[in-house]
């Protein structure tokens, strides 16, 4: 059923009642643009996932949302489907004024599906989050309550030619009984405040004066004819009626989003994490810059969420179904060794698959719910009541990430801890800026298959296949002139202080050997607070490099020209910084084997990051001070996330 601005007051109890009667509710939205700025990368956690997502979709408008309710039907022994295809517009009224995004791929894409602009724009239903409700709903009441302790303005003279003339077209449309009601119009506010003041009292009793605005949106004022007492009370209450008939208009779908989430029943989408951000930030309040914060609110609007493309991403399906795009999974399982299960409606409440109406999101709001259906019934046979079904306890309330379900990152868990794969096999890479992606394929190629995430021009992020073959990767690499490797762990525990922007402090790579110390007397003297003067250097085998930093750590930027890929950069500018004179002794020489600012291959079997304070550079060496590892980051088996707990599997 689609529902507009004109019939959604009328069908709001049917949507009510289907609410109520389902045993899960399936949602589906299109939007006016996908993302902006960053991309997400291959190797986000789902904290950055979700702040990635958050700042791009944040300033584009939802266009249509879709909501199908499935229920069984005892009697026909099948299930049935109600659903409705909502367009959406926030109108301008009050505090709904909206300033937003589009994105062109979007909305050629819409267009392409025979997407109505003009309805969607004419005819979209209005909403509003929780905050702008209630301030609406308090400037409604300021507003009656003040409209008879309005302070008096005087007419300025300037203005008092214009006031009279109307005045006089008031007496004259009194005096005549011929019309009911006279239109004033081409009037500034300004004037419609001074004609409200003045025609109220000079013709109290015998006319009222509203505002109105035309289906051209312009605004002009009605002056209506009092006919008796009654009728100026009649006319007064009909005001008010409209205020408040406005205003629930205003709220619009919101109303809807909040009966699917006070249901509590199980809500259903397909790689839903877009839907979610945009259902919870357009019809209840901004989202959390806080990733643990978004969960909570999520997890308590929505207590039970399934997102049938981690389902079908998941074993048993995974290795059965080609493709997991909506469309090509339902056609995946209507055929062996799936079926799709029958499912009815009523005429003109619900779809058929036979329908085909691809990207109107009420139709795939229905073509969600039968793959789930689907998927449920080759788990197990059972009917009946979806939402309390065993079998899907393993899917529930995990959103599905797309960009990172491939490096074992493949959901954001609403109430519980989210997976923490292990990052041992990717680097930091750092190259020519003439190099392309061959370049790197060959670089690599000893080791196996890699997967390359571009930066910048000069900067990439690498992970090898083959997780056991890092070790003579980096014995074999560690040499090169033109390319530098820095691990995963290290480059994002840099980018965390840059972040944070921490008062300096010196960085230490831990290497299994001796420890290079270099210090001079004038950093000496400076970290000692001191002015006394300090031995001489002492000279040892630089195995490690120590840099001291007057400034936070900062990344390298990225180029400003145009890259590689899609994929953008997410360092900041580089931070003027000094380094101790063992440092600056290997970075002023040409850029050979012997110049790279790096750690040989045995500095790579252990390492650590630490803070090292004044008062330990006088106690010693620092490798004695330093905690040892407890593992080796490169030894053993790799280490994966386990997607399911014991607990949770149908197995």
């Amino acid at each position: 059923m689609e529902v507009t601005r004109q019939n959604f007051k009328e069908t709001l109890p049917l949507i009510q009642a289907s609410i109520e009667r389902a045993d899960f509710l399936v949602i589906d939205a299109e939007f006016t643009g996908l993302n902006k700025g960053r991309d997400v990368s291959l190797f986000d956690s789902p904290s950055e996932y979700y702040t990635t997502i958050l700042n791009g979709c944040s300033e584009f408008l939802l266009t249509q949302y879709g909501l199908c309710a499935f229920f069984w039907d005892a009697d026909k022994n099948e299930y049935k489907n109600e659903a409705y295809n909502f367009y959406l517009f926030p109108r301008g009224n009050y505090a709904l004024e909206k300033i937003f995004l589009c994105q062109s791929s979007s909305l050629d894409f819409l267009a392409a599906q025979g997407f109505d602009f003009n309805k969607w724009i004419k005819d979209g239903i209005s909403y509003a989050t929780e905050p702008i409700e209630q301030h609406m709903r308090a400037r409604i009441l300021e507003k009656q309550s003040s409209d008879s302790e309005r302070q008096h303005i005087p007419v300025p003279d300037e203005n008092k030619q214009q006031i009279e003339d109307i005045c006089k077209k008031v007496k004259d449309f009194i005096d005549n009984n011929d019309q009911e009601e006279m239109t004033i119009d081409r009037c500034n506010p300004f004037i419609r405040r001074l004609l409200f003041q003045e025609l109220g009292s000079k013709f109290k009793d015998e006319v009222l004066v509203e505002a109105k605005v035309l289906d051209n949106k312009e605004r002009v004022l009605i002056v209506t004819r009092i006919k008796s007492a009654n009728d100026t009370n009649n006319k007064k209450m009909m005001r008010v009626k409209k205020e408040w008939d406005d205003f629930e208009e205003a709220i619009g779908f919101s109303k809807v989003a909040r009966m699917i989430s006070q249901s509590g029943k199980l809500v259903v989408g397909h790689n839903m994490l877009l839907d979610m951000l945009h259902t919870l930030s357009h019809f209840f309040q901004d989202l959390p810059s806080d990733y643990d914060t978004f969960k909570e609110f999520a997890h308590c609007m929505f207590p039970r969420i399934l997102d049938t493309k981690y389902m079908s991403s998941m074993p048993p399906f995974k290795d059965k179904v080609n493709s997991n795009v909506l469309q090509h999974l339902y056609l995946s399982l209507s055929e062996e060794p799936f079926s799709l299960p029958k499912i009815g409606s009523e005429p003109g409440r619900g779809y058929a698959g036979a329908d085909a109406k691809q990207h109107e999101a009420g139709y795939d709001a229905f073509v969600t719910g039968a793959c789930l259906l689907a998927m449920r019934s080759h788990l197990s046979a059972g009917c009946g009541a979806v939402q309390a079904d065993a079998h899907l306890k393993p899917f529930v309330n995990k959103l599905f990430l797309a960009k990172t379900a491939r490096q074992d990152s493949p959901y954001m868990n609403l109430e519980g801890d989210d997976p923490t794969p292990s990052r041992e096999h990717v680097f930091y890479m750092t190259f020519p800026k003439e190099w392309q992606r061959n370049e790197i394929n060959q670089l690599f190629s000893p080791f196996g298959q890699i997967i390359v995430q571009f930066l910048d021009d000069t900067h990439a992020y690498v992970a090898l296949a083959n997780r056991k073959r890092c070790r003579d990767m980096m014995k074999a690499l560690s040499g090169h002139d033109k390319v530098s490797l820095v691990p995963f762990a290290v480059h994002k525990g840099l980018q965390a202080k840059s972040d944070h922007q921490l008062t300096p402090k010196t960085i230490l790579m831990r290497t299994s050997n001796t420890i290079a110390r270099q210090d001079s007397r004038e950093d000496h003297r400076r970290r000692n607070g001191s002015a006394q003067s300090s031995p001489a250097p002492v000279q040892r085998p630089v195995e490690k490099i120590t840099i001291e930093l007057d400034e936070p750590v900062d990344l390298p930027a990225p180029s400003p020209k145009k890259s590689r890929t899609r994929s953008t950069s997410t360092s900041k500018e580089t931070e003027k910084h000094k380094i101790t004179e063992a440092a600056q002794e290997v970075s002023s020489q040409p850029a050979t084997k012997k110049s790279r600012l790096r750690t040989n291959s045995a500095s790579f079997d252990k390492w650590k990051i630490e803070d090292i304070t004044p008062e330990n550079v006088d106690k010693g060496d620092r490798a004695k001070r330093a905690k040892p590892q407890s593992e080796d980051v490169f030894a053993g088996a790799p280490r994966t996330v386990s997607v399911f707990k014991e607990s949770d599997s149908w197995l």
